[in-house]
């Protein structure tokens, strides 16, 4: 379980299908400090699995981020049916 796994519980249990929020609000629900790169550099945000351990968090919950605004340190996380699944495994159903 990652420190970031409760912004996955949070984006979970959304009804929206678009989900606004501010770099203080995701600290806010983590309990953690973004780290200075996330402050600093929009590709931070991207939605790369390969990225950082957060992106894959918000991959799992089924979102992706877009509208990065990093001066104003808000970001928009917008549901992603189904294009984040991982297909199963061979001979799973």
């Amino acid at each position: 379980m990652s420190k970031y796994s409760a912004l996955g519980e949070y984006l979970k249990r959304q009804r929206r299908d678009v989900v606004p929020m501010t770099f203080g609000e995701i600290e806010k629900i983590t309990g953690a400090k973004l780290p200075a790169s996330a402050h600093k550099y929009r590709p931070w945000w991207s939605n790369n699995p390969d990225n950082s351990v957060m992106t894959k968090v918000w991959l799992d919950a089924g979102f992706a981020s877009e509208q990065v605004d990093i001066p104003a340190r808000k970001l928009v996380f917008r549901r992603v049916r189904g294009l984040m699944e991982t297909p199963p495994s061979p001979g799973e159903k």
